[in-house]
């Protein structure tokens, strides 16, 4: 019987059973997933006491057998479509797995998982709300998990979060629960879950599910990712085209420069595009930017 898991800053781990460290294969199934990645706080799940109901049971069942489809999943799509069908257990609709944008940054070249209506996170990237959102704001000065509404009111109650806030009611994302996660990619990632309920109650066996498959979903997009990579590359001349446009130049701009077509220029970026997994030019260029593929 699980009695608690425990993930510090220094990624070590216990896994405590009434018949010791380790042993059922739901552990084991732990124990080889905790490599993806680590929580950068404790988890903790109280004593259990000598019976567990038949709900605690499924809990814990649903969120091992989670951890241990990770260890099977080959693509993000796969992560998100079960990481979404368990957290709906708890009244969560949506989710966005990201890395934590400060300065200004855009948000999309840093989303690893976007389960957001599409419609909605068209409007939030494309007018920059995450330089202004509370909740956002909040990711990037605490390493613990919180409720939207523990957002610091100076935060959530500033004019723009505020309608921001409305906004995102309107396309079912009413209230929600972030969680902060270490990252190798980015430094720090979170998970925040939408739910289209305005109160949202959930006990600490729930929410310390929910925190355990927010680790290791973040491990494990973030290996499929690293391995896609490495398989992928850009060509000579999509690196030169990609290049042209991190400087600012247009698609007939660079045409002229390279002596090429401006459908070629669009192909190119078109494929840069893609092979990177991002919607925009400018998300390929950050990419591209940050595994230094390209350089200004």
């Amino acid at each position: 019987m699980l009695n608690y898991v425990d993930f510090s800053l220094s990624r070590h781990f216990i896994v405590s059973t009434e018949k010791g460290v380790g042993g059922s294969r739901l552990i084991q199934a732990l124990l080889r997933r905790a490599r993806c990645g680590s929580v950068p706080y404790q988890l903790a799940v109280p004593n259990p006491g000598l019976t567990l109901g038949a709900n605690k049971m499924s809990l814990e069942s649903d969120t091992f057998d989670f951890i241990e489809r990770c260890g099977e999943h080959v693509s993000v799509g796969l992560v998100l479509s079960d990481l979404l069908s368990n957290v709906r257990r708890f009244g969560f609709e949506h989710l966005i797995l990201s890395g934590v944008p400060v300065g200004g940054d855009p948000l999309e070249p840093l989303v690893d998982l976007n389960g957001w209506p599409h419609a909605w996170f068209e409007r939030y990237s494309s007018r920059n709300y995450a330089a202004v959102d509370g909740v956002c704001r909040y990711c990037a000065v605490t390493t613990r998990p919180f409720f939207w509404s523990d957002v610091p009111e100076r935060l959530r109650r500033s004019p723009a979060s505020a309608r921001i806030s409305g906004e995102a009611a309107e396309f079912g994302l009413v209230s929600g629960y972030v969680v902060p996660a270490f990252s190798r990619f980015h430094w720090q990632s979170v998970l925040s879950l939408a739910s289209p309920y305005r109160r949202h109650e959930l006990s600490k066996r729930e929410l310390a599910a929910i925190n355990l498959m927010a680790g290791i979903a973040v491990g494990t997009v973030e290996s499929i990712r690293e391995r896609a990579s490495k398989q992928k590359h850009l060509s000579r001349r999509e690196k030169e085209t990609l290049r042209w446009a991190a400087r600012g130049k247009s698609a007939d701009e660079i045409a002229c420069i390279l002596s090429i077509s401006v459908p070629t220029v669009r192909k190119h970026l078109q494929r840069s595009r893609e092979t990177y997994g991002v919607t925009s030019t400018l998300g390929a260029v950050a990419e591209a930017l940050r595994r230094r593929h390209i350089s200004l």
